[in-house]
């Protein structure tokens, strides 16, 4: 944070006269910059760029100024540093709400996508800023704080899931943003398990479609991955009550790494010392430094026993 209010500070008090550069009009030509540069989108609808459009910065005081984005060259060069802005046409509202209407029935969603605001995409077109609360001017350095994500532990994932849409795909993507959330130890994990929650059920609908052998097993893998999204979250006794609905005996043995590493960091969550202990020889190395993370993240001063 203190990288942007620098950055702020040199724009708007010193100035700059440099050339602006112009921002895409193409979401295909600006996913493959932001594949390459590892960055989320800045989308908004090109008609919203025909008269003033208002957001807000925060200084070093706390104190907000009141920008016109159309019109400030300097603010949309802090936008490039940060992510890879896109003004979408209104002719691909069709196309982008085909896609979601796959994968989510979330009115919040939808109602996010046909307004005006300011949506922070991946290269995928599903956008990670829906629950953000929106001002009546939207605030440029929060979306900064929150949302200028570095993607480079998912870039090859995003590249399998363009390359060719299917469950494996589809569910890796969704697994490692699970992952990707956990390593993120702050506020945006919320919005991020939200988009591997689209994700997943863009894998459950082509796994229902597949003709893989043991889709049991997958689909119990899926479901198990809902109670790691309660973990990441913090809802620990949720998680507890839905693995209780599952018997050891039934969890097949692609699962049991997963199964192991849910119990484990469900009884540490609910500081269940001694539960704990009995699913922590099973840990692997990766799975229990997932865990120590969730840990951290969910609970106040923690420190590993």
């Amino acid at each position: 944070m203190k990288k942007i209010v620098l950055i702020l500070l040199v724009i708007f008090v010193f100035g700059s006269n440099g050339f602006a550069q112009e921002w895409f009009t193409s979401f295909d030509v600006a996913k493959r910059l932001a594949l390459v540069q590892n960055k989320m989108l800045f989308v908004m609808w090109e008609d919203s760029f025909k008269t003033p459009y208002y957001v807000s910065i925060t200084n070093e005081n706390g104190e907000v100024i009141v920008i016109d984005l159309t019109e400030n060259e300097n603010l949309s060069k802090l936008i490039w540093d940060y992510f890879i802005p896109v003004l979408l046409p209104e002719s691909d509202y069709g196309k982008f709400l085909n896609k979601a209407k796959k994968a989510t029935t979330s009115l919040a969603y939808t109602d996010k996508l046909e307004d005006d605001s300011i949506k922070i995409m991946d290269v995928n077109g599903y956008i990670l800023n829906t629950n953000f609360y929106i001002e009546s001017v939207q605030n440029v350095t929060s979306l900064i704080k929150f949302y200028s994500l570095d993607t480079s532990y998912l870039n090859s994932y995003f590249r399998s899931y363009s390359k060719k849409e299917n469950f494996t795909t589809t569910f890796i993507l969704a697994s490692k943003y699970l992952d990707f959330a956990i390593f993120s130890g702050n506020d945006t994990r919320f919005d991020i398990v939200d988009l591997a929650t689209i994700y997943f059920k863009e894998a459950k609908n082509h796994l229902a479609e597949s003709d893989l052998n043991n889709k049991s097993a997958f689909l119990q893998k899926l479901n198990l991955l809902e109670i790691k999204e309660l973990l990441i979250l913090n809802n620990a006794n949720k998680a507890k009550r839905l693995l209780r609905r599952t018997k050891t005996s039934e969890i097949d043995n692609i699962n049991e790494s997963l199964y192991v590493f849910l119990n484990y960091t469900t009884f540490m969550l609910l500081k269940d010392k001694e539960a704990a202990a009995l699913w922590k020889e099973k840990m692997s190395s990766v799975n229990l430094k997932k865990a120590e993370l969730i840990l951290k993240t969910n609970i106040p001063n923690w420190k590993p026993y």
